[in-house]
């Protein structure tokens, strides 16, 4: 199970998720370095300053796991986030076998929409060519590392 950004309602949606499954499942927090730390001690990959990096970090992180064809993610995230963040690490796997299933799956806003298709081109880009693209906007991938201490 992944929870983006561990806020203490996506733990509590995790939880809810957990309880419902007949072995309770492993988490990993994916967050930024200087976001707030979990409420809960959970194994964490403190990489990814947006969701794009997020998710190869996730990809690369899955990759040596000797059972990844019956790997299964459950995704925890903020509503808005969560078509991207259940569709892109599909992307970013490029159908080698994990399947994601996200917590809950909202109808996404037209903005939420735009940012989707943003990211779902950013991740074929990096499975081409192992970069996101996020040089292609120097001020905005300086202000966001900035913001996560990376």
């Amino acid at each position: 199970m992944v929870v983006l950004d561990g806020g203490s309602g996506r733990f509590a949606a995790a939880d809810r998720i957990g309880h419902g499954l007949p072995q309770p499942p492993h988490r990993l927090l994916i967050r930024c370095p200087r976001g707030t730390p979990p409420p809960q001690t959970t194994p964490e990959l403190l990489q990814g300053f947006h969701t794009a990096t997020q998710i190869t970090a996730l990809v690369h992180w899955l990759r040596p796991q000797s059972s990844r064809r019956d790997t299964r993610l459950w995704i925890v995230t903020h509503l808005n986030h969560t078509a991207r963040a259940v569709i892109l690490p599909r992307i970013a796997d490029s159908g080698q076998g994990i399947r994601v299933a996200p917590a809950d799956f909202p109808t996404p806003s037209s903005g939420e929409s735009r940012r989707l298709l943003r990211d779902a081109l950013r991740l074929t880009l990096w499975r081409a060519t192992g970069s996101t693209g996020a040089w292609l906007a120097p001020d905005e991938l300086a202000r966001k590392r900035a913001d996560c201490g990376v």
